[in-house]
Formats: C-alpha cells, sequence, structure tokens
C-alpha cells in the first residue's frame, strides 16, 4: 500500500503544478488565497447561541469563525461539533444543568464565546497547498481560517477545497485501500443525545444508521444541526423542552439519501461520486452489506 501511494505521489509530481485560479489581491499572499473562500462569514463572540444554530442551520455552515467586531481578528470558531456538544454530546452540555439549572431556553441566550474552539488552528494569507494539507492532517480539522499578520480573518479554507484540486488526479488506488472498515453505526431506536454523545466520545462526525444489515441513513453533525434549527424543533428548545427533543429518534435528524460506493471501485470514482452528490463522505458496501466509510478526509493519505 506505501509503495502505490507513493507512485501516485510521483504521478502527482510529474503532472506539473496545478492551475490556480487569480485572486485580486489585497494582503500578502499564496496559494491558499487562490481557492480559500472569500469573503468569509464571520460572527462576534457575544452572538447568542441560538443565532450560530440558525445561521449555520440555515446556511449549511459546518464551521464559523468568531471575530472581534472592530478589528476582525481572530478569536474563537464555532463549528457544528461544538454545537452538538452543548446539545448533549459532550462536557459543554453542563453548562446547561451547572449555569441554568438545566433550563435550555436561557442557555441558548449564553453568547457563542461560551461553547467556541477557542485554541484555534489557522493558517497565513501567503501559506501553501502542502503546509494546510499537513495542518488539516496533523490536527484531524476540516478547516482553517486564513489569517493575516494581525491575525484579521480574509478567508476559510475547507477539505472540500483542497481535494476539488485533486480531484481529477486521484486515481490508481481502490476504495479498499483507503476507507475505515470500523464503522460505528446507530441503530434506528437510537435517540438523538445517544447519538450526539457516541459522535463526541469517539471523534465521529456521521454515523450510519443500519438495521438487519441495512443502511437506512446517516446522521451527521451537519444534519443535527438543521434538525434543532429547524421551525418547530426550535420552538420546543425555546419553551425549555431540550430533554424530550433530545430523546427523539435519529432517523428524524439524519440524511435519507446516502451515497456509497463499492470497496473494488477506483478512489478516482468515489472522488466523482462525492462531487456529484456534493457530499464529504461515501458507505462503502459490498453484497448489500456495510464494510466500510469513505471520506475526503481519507483522500489525504494520497495527497498529503
Amino acid at each position: 500500500m506505501a509503495a502505490r501511494r507513493e507512485a501516485f505521489r510521483r504521478r502527482l509530481r510529474d503532472q506539473g503544478p496545478l492551475s490556480l485560479k487569480a485572486h485580486p489581491a489585497e494582503r500578502r499572499e499564496g496559494e491558499i488565497m487562490s481557492i480559500a473562500k472569500s469573503p468569509v462569514v464571520t460572527m462576534a463572540p457575544t452572538t447568542p447561541i441560538y443565532e450560530a444554530i440558525k445561521i449555520m442551520s440555515k446556511e449549511g455552515f459546518r464551521r464559523i469563525p468568531v471575530v472581534d467586531p472592530g478589528t476582525k481578528r481572530l478569536l474563537g470558531i464555532i463549528t457544528a461539533t461544538d454545537i452538538v456538544n452543548f446539545l448533549g454530546g459532550g462536557g459543554k452540555h453542563q453548562l446547561i444543568q451547572r449555569k441554568y439549572r438545566g433550563s435550555f431556553y436561557k442557555a441558548i441566550n449564553e453568547p457563542i464565546r461560551s461553547i467556541m474552539t477557542q485554541d484555534v488552528v489557522s493558517i497565513h494569507t501567503s501559506g501553501k497547498i502542502a503546509e494546510a494539507l499537513d495542518l488539516m492532517k496533523r490536527h484531524k480539522i476540516g478547516g482553517l481560517p486564513v489569517v493575516d499578520d494581525d491575525k484579521r480573518v480574509w478567508a476559510i479554507l475547507t477539505e472540500k477545497d483542497l481535494i476539488s484540486l485533486f480531484r481529477g488526479r486521484i486515481s490508481g488506488v481502490k476504495v479498499a485501500e483507503l476507507m475505515t472498515r470500523r464503522v460505528v453505526t446507530a441503530r434506528p431506536n437510537t435517540s438523538i443525545f445517544e447519538a450526539e454523545r457516541t459522535m463526541i466520545e469517539q471523534g465521529f462526525r456521521r454515523l450510519p444508521i443500519v438495521s438487519d444489515k441495512t443502511v437506512l441513513g446517516m446522521i451527521t453533525a451537519r444534519s443535527i444541526l438543521r434538525f434543532f434549527g429547524s421551525g418547530e424543533v426550535f420552538k420546543h428548545l425555546q419553551s425549555g423542552t431540550i430533554a424530550q427533543v433530545l430523546q427523539t429518534s435519529v432517523l428524524d435528524a439524519s440524511i435519507k439519501e446516502v451515497g456509497t460506493v463499492s470497496p473494488d471501485a477506483d478512489v478516482g470514482e468515489a472522488a466523482r461520486i462525492m462531487k456529484e452528490k456534493d457530499v464529504g463522505s461515501l458507505l462503502v458496501v459490498e453484497n448489500e452489506r456495510l464494510v466500510g466509510i469513505i471520506t475526503e478526509r481519507d483522500f489525504f493519505k494520497l495527497v498529503a
């Protein structure tokens, strides 16, 4: 496997440098600003948690940098995983219990600085693609705020942005060689609370929902966000009845149409399907049985 990956990397080098789109220069810029998304949506640290849930749910964002409103200096980042943690998955949920005696309505008016990730991994506007790949792989993160010398946020770079550069060049390796074989799953009767806790404890952003070896859907950090940001559910949250909502079946917060791929398929085919369906992962199925999962981050094993 190591030899095949090295052969793949040699092919990438032999094909020459990547052709990057020009980006209007406003600061000292490198390759990163040619592919990062700019302008970037940011939030002030005083933004209420409920507002973050609504915005991330409506816009489909998985992460939003938190900045000083005046200077735009990076202070933290709020991610879908932080929200899942707060809603019941981990230690941030204790804010509801300790500070507000279980009143979710009061807790969701807390500013996002209370639950945001403060130790943010970022990259400079003059950064290189190789550096971004290394940072994401090493820290196991899916996005990097792009900052200047004064830590002002100019853009955001995601693993999807990076993989899009290599998508047409990824080939020659089977899905089975990159996929994760040990797939943690949820059952249809698993509650959202249980799923959130599993995600936080095991460091996953997604759990396939399986019954009698049949895949019924997948619950993800982003689909949980959409569920809690929806109108009817949000009314329940504002009334403070979070316990009842958290006991809802994962199926109610799941993605029903899940992309699949064969373990014998070329990784280039997997990359094509991900792009076509605009998803970050595919379930690997053989003889109608779940045998693995492949994500955009798995492609880093080839290109990083």
